[in-house]
């Protein structure tokens, strides 16, 4: 008996014949009704739809990475879709942050762009944790005794709002959306508005999703740890079942899935919640212990501060007898106050109150989850900002028992991967493989200066920004080091406006360097994610090859390959400096009629190992040169 799937764009009778018709299709799509609504031919772009396509067919692991330009979402979204169609549920395309999620499901997004060039009708819908959205429950409550600042704002908007997301309302901080938000301790059962609230509503429109369902790298991660567990207990997992993944910026995934598996502590946040449960109890015994905890996680957090490694960034924290002692001492505690609250619920029983009470216990299970974590010698243990962090040494394979299964399609796609290193990190057994550089004609578009020997590293970009005429993003490996920039370079009489990550908003920064053509952009996390093409950016200085520093994951696969007898340079620093540094030169060619010059000022690596592998890295047949008139002509034949 013919098989036929109706909303596919093309005529199947087998799955062998859908995976022949399916490439057929693609190419009519980038070969001639692509082009005949505007968009270019792109070989590189076409290579890697049929290479993804193949490996949803096939069932397969693919790295597949592709240069900027390349139009990497077209070629994963079109056979993405068909393929959904054909297995009837979805394709789970999971994205490095809400911004790229944004980008792909907005209502101007590329897949409503691609759905309306081809008249695909595609269904995708976008998946938020559950505590993005307002939770009914809480909203039946009055007013907090002491409410946070934006209070009456929120709680106008909560009122009001259609959706109950948080993406209405990015501004509103965490402790005001905190009294709101969802959480997962809540009775749902006793809700008035059960099976009808925002979370809900918000999970039966993307778990209906035929074609598409987007989410970002976390979520998929949680859902992925915790899918077999919800099953036994009777839950609804996360997200749907689907057919196939697509890890979007795919290098990204290996840090969020470790971090997924551990724990953040955050002491302003803890002691907030504690100082709440202090005004909600009455009983003088409770009372006093609520404040002893509260006084014990102090202590601790100060304990963390003081072994805690100078810096910036993620910093190692020194786990002695003191600070275990101090994670004992905040453990035994908060196990105190617990017992106390189970008996404060149980006499509080259908008042307002129990709700409180049994939120604050499961918080007060997850704190104590990671104090126990903490104390483990088997977690890695940082301090990010206000927020300490444990994570288990060794993570879970993504692949294995209920996590993903062995048939099921994976890709990774993204404009730079080390595929041997992600794949080791995440313990992937089987891959395929497909590179295809970008769209443009580097060699020609681009001029690769490097000095001829080692120098100061400010003053030689201050040489190139004189015979760019400024243009240029510098390329930092730290904050620190944007400092010191800029106090060496303030003193200094320069013709362009100089711009200083850290001196305001990322995104309002960005657009300063972009409306004022000759300015200059010194930042430490603008290595992705910039797309400014045209005059603004001639020029991409990279200073210093960007090595890992002072990450305490990264140290720990260092450990570990050293353990297992492989170089740890070769097996983590070099591929995670690759992955950067092409990364940042991926920055300067962002179209076909773009012209610039990457200047690498770093020559240590002349004659050291991996020095091939930096080569390598840099754009194959462009230009190579140390004289910085040559710098001054090439970009002038641009004008």
């Amino acid at each position: 008996m013919a098989i036929t799937w109706t909303k596919l764009p093309f005529k199947a009778r087998s799955e062998a014949e859908f995976s022949q018709m399916l490439t057929e299709w693609l190419s009519s799509v980038f070969y001639d009704v692509l082009p005949a609504k505007g968009y270019e031919v792109r070989e590189e772009q076409i290579y890697t739809a049929f290479r993804m396509a193949r490996a949803l067919s096939d069932g397969t692991v693919l790295m597949a990475e592709a240069g900027p330009g390349t139009g990497k979402t077209f070629a994963y979204l079109l056979p993405a879709v068909c393929y959904a169609r054909l297995k009837g549920a979805p394709v789970v395309v999971a994205s490095a942050s809400g911004v790229l999620q944004a980008q792909l499901a907005n209502p101007e997004g590329d897949i409503a762009t691609l759905s309306r060039l081809l008249e695909l009708d595609i269904d995708a819908r976008a998946a938020a944790d559950p505590t993005e959205y307002i939770c009914e429950i809480k909203m039946q409550r009055g007013e907090p005794e002491r409410p946070p600042e934006g209070w009456d704002e929120f709680r106008r908007w909560a009122e009001l709002t259609g959706s109950g997301a948080r993406t209405e309302v990015p501004h509103i901080a965490d402790d005001v959306w905190e009294q709101l938000a969802w959480d997962p301790s809540l009775p749902c059962d006793t809700c008035h508005k059960r099976g009808h609230c925002h979370v809900m509503a918000a999970r039966r429109h993307y778990r209906e999703a035929p074609d598409l369902v987007v989410c970002d790298h976390k979520l998929f991660s949680r859902d992925l740890l915790t899918r077999a567990e919800r099953l036994d207990a009777g839950q609804v997992p996360l997200l749907p079942a689907y057919s196939a993944v697509i890890f979007d910026e795919g290098h990204h995934l290996p840090e969020t899935w470790q971090r997924v598996q551990g724990h953040m502590l955050e002491s302003k946040r803890l002691d907030q919640t504690l100082g709440r449960i202090e005004d909600m109890l009455e009983r003088p015994g409770p009372l006093r212990n609520a404040a002893m905890a509260r006084r014990v996680a102090a202590a601790f957090f100060r304990a963390v501060t003081a072994a805690t490694e100078p810096g910036e960034g993620k910093r190692d924290v020194r786990r002695g007898e003191t600070e275990l002692a101090a994670a004992s001492a905040m453990d035994a505690a908060l196990a105190k106050l617990q017992d106390d609250l189970v008996t404060e619920e149980a006499m509080s029983e259908g008042l307002p109150l129990e709700l409180d009470l049994r939120i604050y216990q499961v918080r007060m299970d997850e704190v104590r989850d990671g104090l126990r974590l903490f104390r483990s010698p088997d977690a890695i243990v940082w301090v990010q900002g206000d927020e300490t962090w444990a994570v288990p040494r060794k993570p879970l394979s993504l692949f294995g028992k209920g996590r993903l299964q062995a048939a099921m399609p994976a890709i990774f796609s993204s404009a730079t991967l080390e595929p041997e290193y992600q794949a080791r990190v995440l313990q992937i057994g089987q891959m395929q493989q497909s590179r295809v550089g970008v769209p443009f004609d580097l060699g020609e578009q681009t001029l690769v200066y490097q000095p001829a020997s080692a120098g100061d590293a400010i003053s030689r970009t201050v040489d190139v920004l004189k015979a760019s005429g400024g243009r240029a993003l510098v390329l930092l490996r730290s904050l620190a080091e944007v400092r010191r920039y800029k106090a060496a370079l303030e003193g200094l009489t320069l013709p362009w406006r100089l711009l200083f990550e850290g001196e305001g908003e990322r995104g309002a920064q960005l657009e300063a360097f972009r409306a004022d053509i000759t300015s200059v952009l010194f930042g430490a996390t603008f290595w992705e994610g910039v797309d400014v093409p045209g005059e603004a950016l001639s020029c991409v200085i990279i200073p210093q090859l960007p090595m890992p520093e002072h990450d305490p994951l990264i140290r720990e696969r260092r450990e570990q390959a050293d353990a297992a007898g492989a170089d740890p340079f070769g097996a983590v620093d070099l591929p995670e400096m690759l992955l950067k540094l092409r990364q940042g030169a991926g920055r300067l060619i962002r179209t076909a009629s773009d012209r610039g010059v990457l200047a690498l000022l770093d020559r240590s690596f002349v004659d050291e190992e991996g020095a091939d592998d930096v080569e390598a890295a840099l754009p194959e047949d462009a230009e190579r040169t140390a004289d910085l008139k040559r710098v001054t002509s090439f970009l002038q034949q641009a004008e």
